[in-house]
């Protein structure tokens, strides 16, 4: 059901970005005008227009089929209309662009970004773009311009930017520029879905404007099935990936492989050994079948699919994983730099009301352990004491007495603390 709900708001993010630059809005035809004449000007010099596009975020670990979800919805759309002459809209010929998908740059700087980004619209529009901007005096501020204007010049319908990972975009050197980017990119009218890891939009979140903007057509967290009796589990993934086969038979009937609560189904039995996760189940599903295929084997039983689960190199390298999502162990996802191991831990283990969220819980104080309670220190203003110097003390100390003492009681605690020795 997350999936259509993506789908869904995808085609409400065309639909409205096209309506607010309907080509017969005396205003649409202005704008695309207006952006021509920045050309040549840095993006920090261009103003801010008054209205923006909607954008979209799509989070998760990999596995889930972030981009296999995009790439199903796009394909449903051609990638370009050919649009002949047409003096109402204001136009001799149009290219028009519907969607273009580019990667973020794995070094996470600017210049790589726009080097795919001209490449991918030159692919798809059949331009020489790459060539006409090749200019040394054409700077990376200045080439942004350029790319905000050919994508409202061509009406692009939406702008896929994938593979947002927490080297490439949150801990860039240009973390904050991309952000500011991105928000360039909804205010020049053109929709526009960020797609990737959780940990790469720390920068994107840290500031509320930021999240209203990409929240217009939703904030969508993609997460491994985490039940095996959950309706996704049986009703899409194990019929999509599990049921289909190459062999010449079904899969032999199911029954109880072990005592294990999860193996007394089979869609809990291929649970157990994907933890869930789209491109595991996918994974295990082609190495039983292969390995069926090498034995001469008819049909796929269980013990076939726990023997190839416990042996084949391509499963043993995620076993860890796998158990970590199945008995829900935070801690061991601790490990893997690119999952968000606390968004997972607070899932698990939700907190409860006024608990201290550290990531190990303090040890309660025993009696041997128990630190000493501070001396109690007399205040200034009591009433001194008699002392063998002094048999009969004032009544009451002058101002400078009292910070002369004070001083002179802090310097020996002090003392005291640093030989390590106990003030009781």
């Amino acid at each position: 059901m997350q999936g259509l709900s993506i789908a869904l708001s995808l085609q409400q993010m065309i639909h409205d970005g096209y309506a607010q630059r309907d080509p017969l809005l005396t205003s649409s035809k202005k704008f695309i005008y207006t952006g021509g004449q920045l050309k040549g000007l840095k993006l920090s010099d261009t103003e801010w227009w008054p209205s923006f596009a909607s954008g979209m975020v799509i989070d998760g670990i990999t596995g889930l089929g972030k981009s296999q979800l995009l790439d199903r919805f796009l394909s449903l759309y051609p990638k370009t209309i050919e649009h002949g002459a047409n003096e109402e809209c204001g136009w001799r010929s149009l290219k028009q662009l519907c969607w273009l998908k580019i990667h973020m740059p794995s070094d996470g700087s600017r210049g790589g970004f726009l080097e795919g980004a001209f490449r991918e619209l030159d692919k798809a529009l059949g331009t020489d773009y790459c060539q006409q901007y090749s200019s040394r005096s054409w700077t990376v501020e200045k080439l942004l311009v350029v790319f905000l204007h050919l994508l409202s010049v061509h009406r692009c319908g939406l702008l896929v930017i994938e593979e947002a990972q927490e080297k490439n975009l949150s801990q860039s050197p240009f973390s904050r520029e991309f952000v500011t980017f991105f928000l360039r990119l909804l205010n020049w009218g053109t929709p526009t879905v960020l797609i990737g890891n959780p940990l790469a939009f720390s920068n994107l979140q840290g500031f509320s404007q930021d999240v209203d903007r990409f929240t217009e057509g939703g904030w969508h967290h993609l997460l491994p099935v985490l039940e095996p009796t959950s309706e996704e589990w049986l009703e899409d993934w194990m019929p999509g990936l599990w049921t289909p086969t190459l062999l010449d038979e079904p899969d032999a009937a199911y029954t109880p492989f072990s005592e294990d609560p999860n193996d007394q189904t089979l869609a809990g039995f291929v649970w157990r050994r994907t933890g869930g996760v789209p491109r595991y189940i996918a994974r295990l599903r082609i190495e039983v079948q292969d390995a069926a295929l090498r034995m001469g084997l008819q049909q796929a039983t269980p013990a076939l699919v726990d023997l190839v689960y416990r042996t084949s190199p391509k499963m043993i390298a995620i076993h860890e994983r796998i158990d970590a999502f199945v008995h829900r162990d935070w801690r061991a996802l601790k490990r893997f730099n690119d999952i968000p191991w606390n968004d997972f831990r607070k899932l698990w283990e939700p907190p409860t009301p006024g608990a201290d969220e550290q990531d190990v819980m303090p040890t309660p104080a025993t009696s041997e352990t128990k630190p000493k309670a501070p001396p109690k220190r007399r205040s200034p203003q009591s009433k001194p004491r008699a002392t063998k110097d002094n048999p009969t003390p004032p009544a009451k100390l002058s101002a400078a007495e009292i910070r002369a003492r004070q001083f002179q009681e802090d310097a020996i605690e002090n003392l005291t603390k640093a030989a390590g020795f106990s003030s009781d």
